[in-house]
């Protein structure tokens, strides 16, 4: 199973609680304006509510995670929902009944809860699918195509040390040590080098084969890096990963291209 998108990211901790803790004051206020209730019994409620929402929402990830049906989605939003409602009746019953604290009917807090439940829900639950949907674009990268895995692979295979590039009347010969990292753009390539950028009518997939294995690696389906050139590698986001080269020039690494690096630097 995949991590959660956000235990999986240290950075993300901060920003994750702050925005529960503002999700707890925002209910206590609305618990103590809207329904009138005193501080304490707003402040049992929105701690305990907005944590048992918190654990839901951990488990709507590995129900998500687990199945590929399209209707999960909205099946784990409603089943979640409804589970949020029924803890808090059990949270505000404990309350009156074995706490002893004065507190108003339940009824009369359900429309603000769902004023505040449905949207977070649904926000959730679309953002799970598309952290899903990013990672199995980020698998899918280097997966080649019917047509190019039908092409016979050369028994033995013969790397370039220059690129020639045409220019106009003007003949570029581009050394492969001097070439920074090659960006796709379309059906062409951009070789970046210390003096300049050079546009080339070749594939990704040719650089790939073609150039020194142990010197090159495509790390992004529209990024090949040439590892001399690598001042660190750092987490970023969701996408998990970005190279910085020794000219500050920062380029994203998908999870493939991630273990591709990791194998090509012994790490």
């Amino acid at each position: 199973m995949k991590a959660h998108p956000i235990l999986d990211y240290p950075y993300r901790w901060i920003p994750t609680s702050a925005l529960i803790i503002f999700l707890i004051i925002i209910q206590i206020i609305l618990l103590h304006y809207y329904a009138h209730t005193t501080w304490i019994p707003a402040l049992v409620d929105g701690v305990t509510t907005v944590g048992w929402f918190a654990a839901l929402t951990y488990l709507a990830w590995i129900v998500i995670n687990f199945s590929s049906i399209p209707e999960t989605g909205m099946v784990t939003a409603i089943v979640g929902l409804l589970l949020w409602l029924a803890g808090s009746f059990m949270i505000c019953d404990i309350m009156v009944r074995i706490i002893g604290l004065s507190y108003i009917s339940y009824t009369y807090t359900i429309p603000f809860r769902l004023l505040f439940g449905i949207p977070a829900w649904i926000a959730i639950t679309l953002w799970y699918r598309l952290t899903l949907k990013d990672n199995e674009s980020e698998e899918s990268d280097f997966i080649p195509s019917n047509e190019q895995k039908e092409e016979p692979k050369p028994e033995q295979q013969e790397y370039i040390d220059r690129v020639t590039i045409k220019d106009g009347s003007r003949i570029h010969l581009v050394k492969v040590e001097d070439i920074l990292y090659i960006q796709a753009c379309g059906d062409y390539t951009t070789l970046i080098t210390p003096t300049g950028e050079h546009i080339k009518e070749q594939t990704m997939k040719y650089f790939e084969t073609h150039l020194p294995p142990n010197n090159f690696v495509r790390i992004h389906r529209s990024t090949i890096v040439n590892v001399a050139q690598i001042s660190r590698v750092e987490l970023f986001g969701k996408e998990t990963y970005q190279v910085l080269l020794k000219n500050g020039i920062k380029l994203r690494v998908s999870l493939t291209g991630y273990r591709l690096l990791k194998e090509r630097l012994g790490l």
